[in-house]
């Protein structure tokens, strides 16, 4: 996996990681009304990184679909190479004859 691959995903698991732990927190503590009107301030912080996450997942979808292209094309410039190198391999055999010539049958 490529560099810049790892530091998108340690990013992506790391925002997840963010909320998760968040959530728990505010699950933890819901009974305690002051600390919830405390940090309704910083609900934006939540609502960012959330949005964040979504970009950062159509941006995985695209980069898939891209590598995904690239590979197509590429085991399709194989398989047209590896076929030229057979025919010509074919062709010079049947240059010198090496070809095995089916016997004729006799009657």
């Amino acid at each position: 996996m490529k560099k810049n691959r790892l530091i998108f995903y340690s990013v992506f698991g790391g925002l997840h990681l963010f909320i998760f732990f968040f959530s728990l927190y505010m699950d933890s503590n819901s009974d305690n009304l002051s600390l919830l009107i405390k940090l309704q301030g910083k609900i934006w912080v939540l609502k960012y990184c959330s949005l964040f996450l979504l970009i950062l997942f159509a941006t995985n979808v695209v980069l898939h679909v891209r590598d995904n292209n690239r590979n197509t094309r590429l085991h399709e410039t194989q398989r047209r190479e590896i076929t030229e190198l057979k025919a010509k391999l074919y062709d010079k055999g049947q240059d010198k004859g090496q070809v095995a010539k089916t016997p004729s049958p006799t009657a």
